[in-house]
């Protein structure tokens, strides 16, 4: 059985019968997204196309990947084939201070602004799951409180206005939730962060945070950040002999058996294939006990705060 801090469902509408985590306002989200990072618009268009036969039916991009345009095109398609329902489709927004949003009084108009560009490059009149893509490039502070409030609070109001089923953050540590506390009305549903194998169970006590506080926690990088070690490493190789699984499956059955979705992302079939293929089976409690207390590759949860 998978573990999981909400409740799963098994999705029917894709081959590979990706489970959902229920977000805390009852939007089911798909366990595994396929992420668009450093693809340009033609590559993101395919590479969906890749995914979606795969198996996987939610979509990751972003304001600064500058590929919204080629992942629409994919989404048009796909709608007309599979149905709106059957696909998830999430985007984000810079921080404040960030790649053409403005700091202080700046920022919430600048967030309005980006957020319905987004749309329209997309093609789309709402995501499915909208982030705040960054805290402020000084992090989460007393500096930045204000800022990051503000920021929500556009967010908040494009909620409002079924611009997005659901809304959620990126990189952010604790220290910013402690911030937006202050004035929130809508808690975010989703954290994005880096997790993976070799970070521990619990960095920098965030994923405790998320789960007391019924946010649900997405994985990036789920096999580390560059690094091979996951993925030809002896210890995540090894446990896969086992199961007859490469270490990549090892290290991303790793992160769903924690309780936690990912992202992934690849451009040849075989490997999305793979990637699908980790719901059927399960690691044993020796397996994820080695996992759980790898210190290699290291990571942190944001490139952009601390704790």
């Amino acid at each position: 059985m998978l573990s999981l801090f909400v409740k799963v469902s098994s999705l029917s509408l894709v081959a590979a019968a990706v489970p959902n985590v229920q977000l805390a306002n009852g939007v089911n989200m798909p366990l595994i997204s396929f992420g668009t990072w450093q693809y340009n618009s033609s590559t993101a268009k395919s590479a969906c196309g890749l995914a979606l036969e795969a198996g996987i039916n939610h979509f990751d991009t972003a304001h600064d990947y500058k590929n919204q345009d080629g992942v629409g095109e994919f989404f048009k398609d796909a709608v007309a084939k599979k149905g709106r329902d059957a696909l998830f489709l999430t985007s984000k927004v810079p921080g404040c201070g960030v790649q053409g949003v403005g700091s202080g009084k700046q920022c919430y108009n600048d967030t309005i602004k980006l957020f319905e560009e987004d749309l329209t490059l997309l093609g789309v009149d709402h995501v499915d799951l909208m982030l705040v893509h960054m805290p402020p490039v000084s992090g989460c502070n007393i500096l930045t409180c204000k800022e990051i409030q503000s920021q929500w609070s556009a967010f908040e109001d494009m909620y409002a206005q079924k611009k997005a089923r659901a809304i959620g953050v990126s990189n952010y540590c604790i220290s910013c939730f402690k911030c937006l506390n202050q004035t929130l009305k809508v808690v975010p549903m989703v954290n994005q962060i880096q997790y993976h194998v070799g970070m521990g169970t619990d960095p920098e006590g965030l994923k405790s945070y998320l789960k007391t506080h019924n946010i649900a926690m997405q994985a990036y990088s789920p096999l580390g950040d560059g690094s091979k070690e996951l993925i030809t490493g002896k210890l995540t190789t090894g446990i896969g002999a086992h199961y007859n699984k490469s270490g990549a499956q090892v290290a991303l059955r790793w992160i769903i058996q924690s309780g936690v979705s990912l992202s992934t992302k690849a451009i040849h079939e075989k490997y999305l294939v793979e990637d699908v293929d980790i719901f059927d089976w399960q690691l044993s409690d020796d397996d994820m006990a080695s996992l759980n207390s790898a210190t290699a590759p290291a990571g942190t949860p944001s490139f952009m705060c601390k704790a």
